[in-house]
C-alpha cells in the first residue's frame, strides 16, 4: 500500500535521502549560523513552527508502511536558506516548494509528491507555487535543490532567471483539476498494477490513502 501523510514533528525521522535528516533549507550558511544543532530537533521545531503559522510543511510517502519519499513546502519567511540565493523572492509570504526526494526504489513517487504539494497549496487558496532550481552549471548543487529540468517537466516556468539558480513558478489557477483528480488519477494508475487494489478515499484527518502509481515519466501537474 502507498500512502501520503502530512509531515508532522513526529515524522521528521521518516524523511529520506542521502543526507537525511537534512536541515539545508532550515538553516543559513555556516558563517551566519549561530551554532550546530541536532538535525532531528531542529527539523521537529521547524515543522511545529510552520504548522502553527501556515499548516503542515509537506508530505511523507510510505510504501507498505516504510518511508519512500517526502516533499517540503513553506512560506519564504520560514526558509532561512533562501537568503543565500540571488533569486530568492522578496515577498516573505511566497509559498516555496523546497524539495521532493524519494528512495532509489521509488523514483516516480516524486511527481505524486509535487502534485500533493500543489494540492495543499490550493487548499490554502494560494495562487502560485515557486521554487529555486539548479541548472547543470551549479556544480556544487546541494541534493535538496531541485533541478530545473524536473521542475519544468512538472509545469514550472522561469520567473527570475539566473545562470545557476533561477527561480521558477507555477500558476496554480491553471491547474484547477488538481483538487479532484490527483487521488483519482493515482488510483486509476494503481488499478492497472496486477494484484494491487486502490485504497479508500482520503480520511478526514488529512491522511491520503490514495495509492501512488510508480510511473517512469514525469509530466506537468495539469496532466
Amino acid at each position: 500500500m502507498r500512502e501520503l501523510r502530512p509531515l508532522t514533528p513526529d515524522r521528521v525521522g521518516d524523511l529520506v535521502g542521502g543526507c537525511a535528516p537534512c536541515t539545508f533549507w532550515q538553516t543559513v550558511p555556516r558563517n551566519g549560523h549561530s551554532g550546530p544543532r541536532e538535525p532531528l530537533e531542529l527539523l521537529s521545531e521547524w515543522v511545529e513552527t510552520v504548522s502553527a503559522d501556515w499548516g503542515s510543511p509537506g508530505r511523507v510517502a510510505y510504501v507498505d508502511g516504510r518511508p519512500a519519499g517526502h516533499v517540503l513546502l513553506a512560506p519564504a519567511r520560514h526558509v532561512p536558506r533562501l537568503a543565500a540565493f540571488p533569486t530568492s523572492p522578496s515577498d516573505p509570504s511566497t509559498l516555496m516548494l523546497l524539495t521532493a526526494v524519494t528512495t532509489p526504489a521509488h523514483p516516480a513517487l516524486r511527481k505524486a509528491l509535487v502534485q500533493a504539494a500543489a494540492k495543499d497549496a490550493l487548499a490554502h487558496r494560494v495562487r502560485s507555487l515557486e521554487a529555486v532550481g539548479a541548472r547543470p552549471l551549479a556544480v556544487s548543487r546541494h541534493a535538496c535543490v531541485l533541478d530545473v529540468a524536473f521542475l519544468e517537466k512538472m509545469g514550472f516556468r522561469v520567473e527570475r532567471d539566473h545562470p545557476a539558480y533561477p527561480r521558477l513558478r507555477i500558476d496554480l489557477r491553471t491547474v484547477v483539476t488538481l483538487r479532484d483528480e490527483v487521488a483519482e488519477a493515482l488510483s486509476r494508475a494503481l488499478a492497472r498494477v496486477p494484484g494491487v487494489h486502490p485504497a479508500p478515499a482520503p480520511h478526514p484527518n488529512g491522511t491520503s490513502h490514495a495509492n501512488v502509481a510508480e510511473r517512469q515519466s514525469d509530466g506537468p501537474l495539469s496532466r
